[in-house]
């Protein structure tokens, strides 16, 4: 990566093809079901653009990613929500909430800001009782943190699949390149072809390809964070529970806190933490104003959010 900063006058390779083979060496699968974008959210819009349009629907859950309704507004399409149940992904729910016109469903598995999962067996079962061809997006943006047996990212269902499910993830979570802006998409080679046609020429820099195949060549350091996510995500979630939170069952890299004095004392709280120098994710955007998403992560700033929650606590029972 460091070498590649030095040639920035040569343009980037279009179709990362370095780092497709990379990927398709890594996983042991075809390079021609790989495709590479400026972060998975680049894939989410394509996607959107490439296969509905004005009056088609495309659907996603009540506290799914922001993008999702974002790209779908780009590509001219309607929104549809379906319910969650105790904010997790509920199947019936979204097969209910399908209609004629819904040309693809957006599944964040773990979901965001959520963290919570399905399993994979209950992500099969959506497969199988939705329309042929409506286009499954499984975004496993957070998989490299996911421990549980039942749990699977998406690989066997695209390999499986009518030419409809597609598998988004990202380097910018477990690999730590959130600024290089690098995702990638698992997918039968016909909507390989379609992506490709409706990218930008240029869409990942030369230094962030070589940035994304070293990173995934450096296993040692993913099994470090994953390590180093486990143990202060346990460390995190039982300060934040003596504080009073009730937390969400996230198996990602981030906790999932509701205030339990309601909205407006979690937006003082959120506003506290900023005023201190301490940034989380405030769930309103999501439909959760009375959340805060916590990233884990490093230890001295995980410190500082822990004594920041101490003296508010102890400024708010003084008051």
């Amino acid at each position: 990566a460091v070498d590649a900063l030095t040639n920035c006058h040569v343009y980037p390779n279009p179709p990362s093809r370095s780092l497709r083979e990379a990927l398709a060496a890594r996983f042991r699968v075809d390079t021609g079901m790989i495709f590479c974008g400026a972060g998975s959210e680049d894939i989410i819009r394509l996607l959107a653009c490439a296969y509905a349009t004005s009056g088609d629907d495309i659907l996603y859950t009540e506290h799914g990613f922001l993008a999702y309704p974002i790209s779908a507004r780009v590509a001219g399409a309607n929104t549809i929500v379906s319910e969650e149940t105790n904010m997790t992904v509920d199947v019936d729910a979204v097969l209910r909430t399908v209609t004629p016109a819904c040309k693809m469903v957006y599944i964040a598995n773990p979901g965001n800001p959520t963290g919570t999962y399905i399993s994979h067996d209950e992500m099969k079962r959506l497969r199988a009782d939705l329309p042929r061809q409506v286009l499954l997006v499984l975004d496993s943006a957070y998989a490299e943190f996911v421990s549980e047996k039942d749990y699977d990212p998406g690989w066997e269902m695209v390999e499986k699949s009518d030419d409809n499910v597609v598998m988004l993830r990202t380097f910018s979570k477990a690999y730590g390149l959130a600024a290089m802006r690098v995702g990638w998409a698992y997918a039968p080679e016909s909507i390989i072809r379609v992506l490709d046609k409706v990218r930008n020429q240029f869409n990942i820099t030369g230094p962030a390809q070589a940035a994304a195949v070293a990173a995934l060549a450096d296993e040692e350091h993913l099994q470090k964070t994953l390590r180093y996510n486990a143990t202060n995500k346990r460390w995190l979630e039982e300060r934040l529970r003596g504080f009073g939170f009730e937390l969400s069952d996230s198996v990602a890299n981030f906790v999932l806190a509701k205030c339990s004095e309601g909205n407006e004392a979690c937006a003082r709280l959120n506003q506290y933490l900023r005023d201190n120098g301490v940034s989380v994710k405030p769930g309103n955007i999501s439909g959760l104003p009375d959340c805060l998403r916590i990233t884990v992560g490093p230890r001295e700033a995980l410190d500082k959010l822990i004594a920041t929650l101490e003296s508010y606590f102890a400024l708010a029972n003084k008051g």
